[in-house]
């Protein structure tokens, strides 16, 4: 276990091999201030209080995916939780605030041995879409979670939203709420518990933004165009958005996003 070389951080590299960057636009968009990561953190938060998650147990949890570590540090401030973050981007693994959890350049595919069943929870916000074959990689994934341990997705939703944001970003696909329960149809030990959509106010705005998109050709323009506000009066009225459909839409039939809670079942479960 080495510290990455010439990185000043804590990052500990299990795995070998070269980084895999992603988009530097993303990552420099990123801000637990952006209404995005505050409305899928809220809807989060709402699924794991109506479920068997327990915010208040020292859960050992693995968000992987974890970029410069947005989600990880909101987990941490809300519950009693410690997150591990592991990612294949060096340099965004650099940015990954402290916390309680450890920060990990880690392929899943490496399985190491000691993080068989290792984890109470694994995280996976906004990673699935990316993933151009999602059996071994879900397979992968699996592998670090304990029996009776529960998994948490969060992807991009409705197919018919697909547009030039979506392949500058590098995703493969958007989902449904079949098309992502679909992914554990050979899991045998997977029982989903539950999938809602969130930011159903947000659908036209995504809508507007595939239209807007076709007439952008450079992907750096389209992410930055198509995820950032365009100023302060609108990032506010965005996130006043938020609060109302937040207060008044428990469970939209539709939305931007989707998540999905599931439950690797113990070997033999009856359940």
């Amino acid at each position: 276990m080495n510290e990455l070389e010439g990185a000043n951080t804590r990052v500990e590299a299990l795995s070998e091999g070269q980084s895999s960057p992603f988009l530097d636009a993303w990552f420099d968009l990123t801000s637990a201030d952006h209404f995005w990561f505050q409305w899928r953190f809220r809807a989060t938060w709402r699924l794991l209080a109506d479920s068997d998650v327990s915010a208040s147990m020292p859960l050992r949890v693995l968000e992987v995916g974890c970029g410069t570590g947005v989600l990880l540090e909101q987990l941490e401030a809300a519950t009693a939780w410690t997150v591990d973050g592991a990612d294949l981007d060096r340099a965004a693994l650099e940015h990954v605030p402290a916390g309680r959890g450890r920060v990990l350049f880690y392929d899943l595919h490496d399985r190491l041995e000691s993080m068989y069943q290792a984890y109470d929870l694994i995280v996976l916000f906004d990673v699935l879409e990316h993933v151009v074959d999602t059996a071994p990689f879900l397979s992968s994934l699996l592998h670090h979670l304990k029996p009776g341990g529960h998994l948490l997705i969060n992807v991009p939703a409705e197919p018919w939203l697909f547009g030039r944001y979506d392949e500058a970003a590098g995703h493969v696909r958007r989902y449904d709420k079949r098309s992502l329960r679909d992914e554990f149809r050979n899991s045998s030990d997977v029982t989903v518990c539950d999938m809602r959509y969130w930011g159903l106010s947000l659908v036209p705005i995504v809508l507007l933004r595939k239209l807007v998109s076709l007439w952008q050709t450079q992907s750096k323009a389209v992410i930055e165009r198509g995820f950032q506000p365009p100023g302060e009066l609108v990032h506010s009225l965005l996130k006043s958005m938020m609060r109302v459909e937040d207060a008044l839409v428990r469970n939209p039939p539709l939305g931007s996003s989707l998540l999905l809670l599931a439950r690797k079942d113990a070997p033999n479960s009856m359940v």
